[in-house]
């Protein structure tokens, strides 16, 4: 169920920043899009060929992802003159943050890393939506154009 759920707001919110998100919203959707594909990918692949780590230790397959993902978007909000990639990029690195924690205390169950690590892709694409939004309202009061 909670897969059905992040499919559906991710394919929504990416089909909205791609249609009226301009360049930063095209960049954003193909980066979410990738990283979650990839670690769909990932995991089943962990989960298939090395069960014994799979979500026990510090993913770092996953972790990888993350990393390029983080990377992805703060080249996005480094290059951006808009607010909405910054928070976007932040909520991604709180993703990596969960991976750094349980390389540091491996005490960390798999439920509670999975799901934290997970966590912060639903509050940046709700950003991202809310951003291009508010954008695009913003332009369309304020353009002199």
């Amino acid at each position: 169920m909670i897969a059905i759920l992040f499919w559906s707001l991710c394919l929504s919110a990416c089909a909205y920043a791609l249609m009226l998100g301009g360049w930063e919203g095209r960049w954003t959707t193909i980066t979410i899009i990738l990283a979650s594909l990839a670690t769909l990918i990932a995991n089943h692949w962990l989960r298939t060929y090395w069960f014994d780590l799979f979500w026990v230790d510090t993913n770092i397959a996953v972790l990888a992802i993350d990393l390029m993902t983080f990377a992805a978007m703060y080249v996005i909000a480094a290059r951006s003159g808009r607010w909405w990639p910054i928070w976007v990029a932040a909520f991604q690195l709180n993703s990596v943050v969960a991976h750094l924690a349980t390389v540091i205390s491996p005490a960390f169950t798999a439920l509670v890393y999975q799901g934290y690590e997970g966590l912060w892709a639903i509050p940046g694409q709700l950003v991202m939506v809310f951003g291009i939004y508010r954008d695009r309202r913003w332009k369309s009061s304020y353009d002199l154009a």
